[in-house]
């Protein structure tokens, strides 16, 4: 009977730990627009990173923080590219790189596809290759309506095979590859908002329930990403001529709030092109920022501030209030997007 007592309680005790381990399901979306200023219609950058952990995802849609957007023109048009790295499972797990162009089709051609049957308004194809395959995945893209209107103005759809099938199920991924991060480069796609705040944009993934090649709905989690527009830098200049004194002065704001804690990047040089002195400073609480210093040589100088961001976590404040109505499991990850920005370029005229 203790035998028995004890097999239990190691038996008990791996269940516990092996739940403890298992990861949830996770992905991130964070949005940029290139350059980050109101009314952007250049380039938009899409980032999502699916955690390896998660269950093979059966479909992705994307909610657009924009109402503005160019569906992308005739079939066959070039409208951007995809860099993305799948997990090979059927190769031992190796990391794969893969990559390609994103091109218009006609939708007439999609309208019996099981992913959104139907007249879609764009069906934009992404041409992914990877070892030496090249695997077509399109996007749905639709305006929304009704209740989804709540999440955003457009939906991007995409649904994936499953990778986590018995090797040769049908439909199974090539390679038995588990997609898990795509930046997805569309260029004079989007539009940015003209208003100065922050915009968000929803994305719900579906995952299948493992093995099997099923959807599971009730597994439906959220991610949010929030772009904050227009990310400015400003930048004055003062010269005290008895003592030879440069000052610089400015302020450092994202979607109208002030920055604060962030390095400014200081360049300075002869002419307005290259400025080959750098120095740095930091913005208060404020988003304030300020440096000094003597002019040397004593001739004209010209400077320029600069300050970037990588995408940020944002989760306890962004997955605040989760859309269980639409994802069941919750809302999962929140970001804030990366950034670069330039002040107009200044000078002390000698």
């Amino acid at each position: 009977m203790k035998k028995v007592l004890v097999a239990a309680t190691v038996l008990a005790s791996l269940v516990l730990a092996q739940g403890a381990l298992a990861a949830p399901n996770s992905a991130s979306i964070a949005v940029s627009y290139d350059p980050p200023k109101l009314g952007s219609a250049s380039t938009t950058l899409i980032h999502v990173n699916v955690a390896t952990t998660t269950d093979s995802v059966a479909a992705i849609n994307i909610y657009t923080g924009t109402n503005v957007v160019n569906l992308g023109g005739a079939p066959g048009t070039t409208i951007g590219s995809v860099d993305a790295v799948v997990v090979a499972h059927d190769q031992g797990g190796i990391t794969l790189p893969a990559s390609g162009t994103v091109v218009t089709d006609d939708p007439s051609k999609h309208t019996t596809d099981t992913c959104s049957p139907g007249n879609n308004q764009a069906v934009w194809i992404m041409n992914v290759s990877v070892a030496g395959q090249t695997l077509p995945i399109p996007i749905y893209v639709n305006k929304t309506t009704g209740a989804a209107q709540a999440l955003g103005a457009y939906n991007m759809k995409i649904c994936l095979p499953p990778w986590d099938t018995p090797a040769g199920s049908p439909g199974r991924a090539a390679f038995g590859a588990q997609l898990t991060d795509a930046r997805l480069t569309l260029n004079k796609i989007f539009t940015a908002p003209t208003g100065a705040g922050t915009s968000v944009w929803e994305m719900l993934v579906t995952p299948y329930s493992p093995g099997v090649g099923a959807p599971n709905a009730a597994g439906t989690f959220e991610a949010r990403a929030f772009v904050p527009l227009p990310v400015v830098l400003t930048i004055k200049i003062s010269y005290v001529k008895k003592t030879n004194t440069w000052k610089l002065s400015g302020t450092l704001t994202e979607g109208g709030k002030p920055v604060p804690r962030w390095t400014v990047r200081i360049g300075r040089g002869p002419n307005g092109k290259a400025f080959p002195a750098q120095s740095v400073t930091k913005t208060s609480l404020a988003g304030k920022w300020q440096t000094a210093g003597h002019l040397k040589p004593l001739k004209t100088t010209y400077f320029v501030a600069k300050a970037s961001a990588l995408e940020r976590d944002y989760t306890a404040t962004g997955c605040q209030n989760p859309t269980t109505s639409a994802a069941p499991a919750g809302c999962v990850h929140a970001t804030l997007p990366p950034w670069s920005v330039s002040s107009p370029i200044v000078r002390i005229k000698r």
